[in-house]
């Protein structure tokens, strides 16, 4: 039964880390203290599971050899965590949502080019006992339906997510933060690509100037989705991985052209193409 969630398990892995590491301000909404001493904390724990964690990829331990002392420092961190988001208050803090996005965004391109993004993922999820496993999924799930066919696989069929966990995603959309898996064609394949939606021009900017810190940055204004295939109802997009230019395609994003609502209309849609290309180094 994990196997036929797998996908969904590494989904809420990854966004629990980014909450962790990026989102903390913005999710937070409560009185400002100062918060350096418990920064520094988990700073602390976080070079500790991050060094483990490379001993794992690296193939030097096993999880046997560090399950326990990764079990702690996660209790630790949550601990802390927690507590720092009761210190926080959005309304007197100053950041940019999207400069937070955009630096979540660089370090998982950065992972995936390394091939070790799932195994990151994978090594969080076998690091945590059968009790944990059922804590972190509870926190997100309210209950989950899953049925064996015929043939002995098991299918998930409904998912009820916990109203905590849909209000951040609503937050999280408020702000232009939200990401959504929309298929492209690439060739004769179908390939996933993250998509920003309901993010406005101003906001736009936001992330490609901090994304332009990282790598040169370029934006297209495609056309709307393709209509769909003659008794066939997934739209796919047909963009090309890299461009003449060298560019390589990053994400895509939905603008909003009036109010935040989504779906958007189809007559309000922007749909475009943020694309990268590693800098020239200078000898």
């Amino acid at each position: 039964m994990e196997d036929s969630v797998m996908f969904l398990i590494m989904n809420l892995i990854e966004y629990d880390m980014t909450v962790k590491k990026y989102f903390f301000p913005v999710l937070a909404d409560k009185k400002e203290r100062n918060t350096d001493k418990l920064d520094k904390e988990i700073s602390n724990l976080q070079n500790q599971k991050n060094r483990i964690k490379e001993a794992y990829l690296k193939g030097i331990v096993e999880v046997e050899d560090f399950s326990e002392d990764y079990r702690v420092i996660e209790e630790k961190l949550n601990m802390l965590e927690e507590k720092r988001i009761q210190s926080i208050d959005i309304n007197k803090q100053s950041f940019s949502p999207q400069a937070i996005m955009a630096d979540r965004d660089v370090e998982k391109e950065k992972l995936i080019r390394s091939n070790k993004f799932q195994d990151m993922l994978m090594a969080e999820w076998k690091s945590k006992t059968k009790e944990e496993k059922q804590e972190f999924i509870s926190k997100f799930i309210e209950n989950i339906v899953i049925e064996k066919d015929k043939k002995g696989y098991y299918n998930l069929i409904n998912i009820k997510f916990r109203s905590s966990y849909i209000e951040q995603i609503s937050k999280l959309m408020d702000l232009g933060m939200f990401d959504i898996a929309l298929p492209f064609e690439q060739g004769k394949k179908e390939r996933i690509v993250n998509t920003t939606v309901l993010m406005d021009k101003k906001e736009l900017k936001e992330y490609m100037d901090r994304l332009n810190e990282y790598y040169e940055v370029s934006y297209y204004e495609l056309n709307q989705l393709d209509k769909p295939k003659k008794g066939y109802q997934k739209k796919y997009l047909t963009i090309e991985e890299v461009n003449r230019n060298g560019e390589q395609l990053f994400k895509l994003v939905e603008l909003i052209s009036d109010d935040k609502q989504f779906p958007q209309k189809e007559e309000n849609r922007i749909l475009g193409e943020i694309r990268i290309k590693e800098r020239e180094k200078v000898s």
